[in-house]
């Protein structure tokens, strides 16, 4: 019996890691009015009993290989009735707005560095982006060949 349960738990969780895994796909990108730094927005999706995830990240300008700077995360964020996401906005050279209508969690920090320049961080919940798609950013993402 034990060797039934051991053996049921594997093959659970290797079809969850085959069909149910995290994805997680880079969907809006926004360079601060002097090109320095470029704020990324990355999309996770874990399936359909969750919500998506948002994820921020900050880069010096060239990336030159240096690791990106985490600026925030929201879970459930939407844009609108029918739309997922978060809008990234640049206020000025040194402060990024994320704008959404609401979200279900929100943990982002005030400010923060990247390649010795601080960064302010401001959310602006109650913006809404009637001309979002409707769905997820990386659904209605276009597609590499232009399709």
């Amino acid at each position: 019996m034990r060797s039934f349960a051991v053996l049921s738990t594997l093959i659970l969780a290797g079809c969850a890691s085959l069909f149910g895994g995290l994805s997680r796909d880079e969907v809006a990108w926004a360079n601060a009015p002097d090109g320095r730094t470029h704020a990324i927005l990355s999309e996770t999706n874990g399936g359909a009993t969750t919500s998506f995830g948002y994820i921020v990240e900050l880069h010096s300008a060239p990336h030159d290989d240096a690791a990106p700077v985490n600026a925030g995360e929201l879970y459930g964020a939407v844009r609108s009735e029918c739309a997922y996401g978060v809008d990234l906005l640049w206020l000025n050279r040194s402060t990024l707005a994320l704008r959404f209508a609401s979200a279900k969690q929100v943990k982002v920090p005030n400010s923060i560095t990247v390649d010795g320049r601080q960064i302010q961080i401001v959310t602006q919940p109650g913006h809404v982006n009637n001309a979002a798609p409707c769905g997820g950013m990386a659904a209605s993402r276009p597609l590499p060949d232009g399709g």
